[in-house]
């Protein structure tokens, strides 16, 4: 059998479970918090960014160096016999075109098989596709099959991500129509999606809502209808929403699978610790 490896980065929020189910090798993208550089998920935890995340002053994000990106590779493509590459989208990170430049820089230098797949998604959604390439590999499809599994999984996939407030918005510059939003009532709350490889705003909602995303069940019901899912339940810091979303997703649609998981560091600094989200693909009945 061939040695096969798939290959992420931390934007992914994959639970540690899952991981090690599937054997997903994960590259930490870097975190700077007030001046000093982290590894996402070696340096510091999710629990840890968030325990402290209202007392930094300065956060933001940075991909994977070429350097760091270029030695992992040269090791991997040693051990291996096929990588399936998936990244975060290249709308919202520089990872994937690293790695594009990285395997073109070292072609014909190793005898690996590889594939750089962009998920065009992050977080969960983008780690439901790597589950999906996985499930693929481990079934003993070829390359190709696994990297199909992707697209085709990306096709199935709906996100809805809720902002209950916007003042953490103000940090990043990653959402698509963000300055357009801040120029209507302060009471608005934005609900995400991930259209095209870019975070744009689905939907304002407006007032006190408790849950954003149980505000737009109807729109999520229509969306879904009578198929089967796989439901992802994303949160950030907070984590009352998380026990309601699953009672309600359980009790009204067919869950064949429920996985819960936190935003790492890269979607928490630019939306904000009281964020939350579901992102679920859809099943042929």
């Amino acid at each position: 059998m061939k040695r096969r490896l798939i290959v992420t980065d931390s934007v992914a929020d994959l639970p540690a479970e899952i991981v090690a189910k599937y054997g997903i090798h994960i590259l930490p993208v870097n975190v700077i918090l007030d001046g000093k550089t982290y590894k996402d998920g070696v340096d510091i935890s999710r629990d840890e960014f968030y325990k402290k995340y209202y007392d930094y002053g300065e956060m933001s994000t940075a991909p994977v160096s070429y350097e760091d990106y270029a030695l992992e590779f040269l090791n991997l493509v040693q051990k291996y016999e096929e990588l399936l590459i998936i990244h975060c989208s290249s709308h919202l990170s520089e990872t994937f075109n690293t790695a594009l430049k990285v395997v073109e820089d070292f072609q014909g230098q190793h005898k690996c098989r590889v594939k750089v797949v962009d998920s065009g998604l992050a977080s969960m959604g983008q780690g439901m596709v790597v589950m999906a390439a996985a499930t693929a590999m481990a079934a003993g499809k070829p390359l190709e099959s696994a990297e199909g599994a992707v697209y085709g999984t990306r096709a199935q996939m709906s996100n809805f991500m809720a902002i209950p407030t916007l003042k953490y918005l103000r940090k990043g510059k990653k959402i698509s129509g963000l300055k357009a939003l801040f120029g209507l009532a302060l009471g608005v709350k934005p609900v995400l999606e991930f259209e095209d490889g870019k975070l744009t705003i689905k939907d304002k909602l407006f007032g006190k809502q408790k849950n954003m995303i149980l505000a737009m069940m109807d729109k999520i019901t229509a969306d879904i209808g009578n198929h089967p899912i796989t439901l992802a339940i994303v949160h950030a810091k907070e984590t009352v929403p998380v026990t309601n979303l699953k009672e309600v997703f359980e009790t009204s649609f067919n869950c064949r699978n429920i996985i819960q998981a936190r935003f790492g560091p890269s979607l928490g600094i630019n939306t904000g610790p009281e964020t939350y989200a579901v992102m679920y693909i859809k099943h042929q009945a």
